[in-house]
């Protein structure tokens, strides 16, 4: 059994319907996780003290909660789901969610279980990358190896269509309005691409983009498309692992509603402003960086649910990293 212990924190556990609590649940015993859903903050707090592997999962109102009492608390391991009508509590919070790493939107029941597996065991060596963990069943699939800058645009004609495709094969399935994800999902790969050719090469962070470049194979990268019935998933992969979680407090920040002010920080590799266009038109963002090695930026989004209304709800925003 592992001495990992997973909080439900005090208002929240009030809150979180039965279909939430069932997900955790799921995520805690098939990771050999205890679960503790029915302890006091106070208790967490004092618990904690003596425990090292813990993870605390959050609503608004207890975030201010543990800013208040145990800010020491508020680390990688603080994983925030709130509620759509307390994002305003945020607003005055911006240094104490710098070490946040985890945001859960209001998401479906089975990517909720899937994320929270993800959160408990990425550190692990046992752990496959998310989109193994998707259990999509007989998705179809469009996958790329890309070799030269010059791909990208007909990379991102490719990806449109392939998802356009899917749309018109589905249209049953899916609500009014969901043609427009095949688009959203062609811009999403090209900056995504973008990301991957320039800003995670150390080499090529500063030169011309305009200049086409080809890659060498050990610097090639890994594109996959799925669709599964009403499941949009999108992978870019690139071989270097340098993008940074000192810049995705901007992005979760975002994804509670705040736009910030300042620019983005130059030297953050991945970290442009294509970020937030995603995050306007997408409701699940997820960075997975093992350092040196790779970065896998993921889209996800559901066609049975309304664009309009997932871009009015907190985002999910996951950062990975080991």
């Amino acid at each position: 059994m592992s001495s990992l212990c997973f909080y439900i924190t005090e208002n929240l556990r009030k809150n979180i319907n039965q279909n939430q609590l069932d997900a955790i649940q799921h995520a805690c015993q098939s990771t050999s996780t205890t679960l503790s859903n029915e302890s006091l903050n106070t208790e967490i707090i004092s618990s904690i003290k003596k425990d090292t592997e813990y993870f605390i999962l959050s609503d608004a109102i207890d975030f201010v909660y543990f800013v208040s009492k145990a800010k020491n608390l508020i680390s990688s391991n603080f994983i925030i789901m709130p509620n759509d009508k307390e994002l305003s509590l945020f607003e005055k919070y911006k240094e104490e969610m710098k070490s946040i790493r985890y945001l859960i939107g209001i998401i479906h029941i089975d990517l909720l279980k899937t994320i929270l597996v993800q959160i408990i065991t990425y550190k692990s060596n046992a752990s496959k990358p998310l989109i193994h963990n998707l259990n999509l069943l007989n998705p179809t699939i469009f996958t790329h190896k890309v070799m030269h800058s010059s791909e990208r645009s007909e990379l991102q004609s490719k990806v449109t269509d392939f998802f356009h495709n899917e749309i018109q094969k589905n249209k049953d399935k899916l609500v009014a309005g969901s043609n427009s994800y095949s688009k959203i999902l062609g811009d999403i790969v090209d900056e995504f691409l973008m990301n991957a050719i320039w800003d995670a090469c150390p080499t090529r962070n500063n030169i011309d983009r305009t200049i086409p470049v080809a890659l060498k194979d050990e610097e090639s990268i890994e594109l996959n498309c799925f669709f599964e019935g009403v499941s949009f998933v999108m992978s870019v992969c690139d071989k270097f692992g340098t993008f940074q979680g000192d810049g995705i407090t901007k992005y979760i920040r975002f994804g509670v509603g705040y736009k910030e002010t300042e620019a983005v920080k130059e030297g953050t590799p991945g970290a442009g402003l294509g970020i937030f266009m995603i995050l306007q038109k997408i409701g699940v963002l997820v960075f997975e960086v093992e350092k040196g090695k790779l970065t896998r930026a993921i889209a996800i989004a559901r066609g049975d649910q309304s664009i309009r209304d997932v871009q009015k709800k907190p985002k999910t925003v996951l950062f990975f990293e080991k």
